[in-house]
C-alpha cells in the first residue's frame, strides 16, 4: 500500500488537527485548576482569619469568666436582678 502525496497531506492535517484539540483541551483544564487553586486558597486565608478572631474571642472570654466567678461579681449582680441576702437591712422610702 503506497501512500500518495494528497494522503500524506490528509494524515498530517488530521495529526495536526488532533494534536491542537488536545492542548486546547489540557490548557482549559489547567486554567480551571489555576483558578480553582486561586479560590481555594482565598478561602483558606479567610478561615485562617476567623480562626484567629475566635481564639482572640475565647482568650478575652476566659478571663471574663475568671472575673466573673469571683464571689463580688456574684453579690453585684444578684443584687443588680433583685436578690437579697440574709442580714440585709431593707429599708422603706416612702
Amino acid at each position: 500500500m503506497k501512500m500518495t502525496e494528497e494522503k500524506l497531506k490528509r494524515v498530517t492535517v488530521a495529526a495536526t488537527v488532533g494534536a491542537v484539540l488536545l492542548l486546547v483541551v489540557l490548557l482549559g483544564v489547567l486554567i480551571f485548576q489555576f483558578v480553582s487553586i486561586g479560590v481555594e486558597k482565598s478561602k483558606k486565608a479567610e478561615l485562617e482569619k476567623s480562626i484567629a478572631e475566635y481564639k482572640r474571642l475565647i482568650d478575652g472570654g476566659e478571663e471574663e469568666l475568671a472575673a466573673r466567678s469571683e464571689y463580688w461579681w456574684i453579690v453585684k449582680r444578684a443584687r443588680e436582678l433583685g436578690y437579697r441576702f440574709d442580714g440585709d437591712k431593707i429599708y422603706k422610702i416612702d
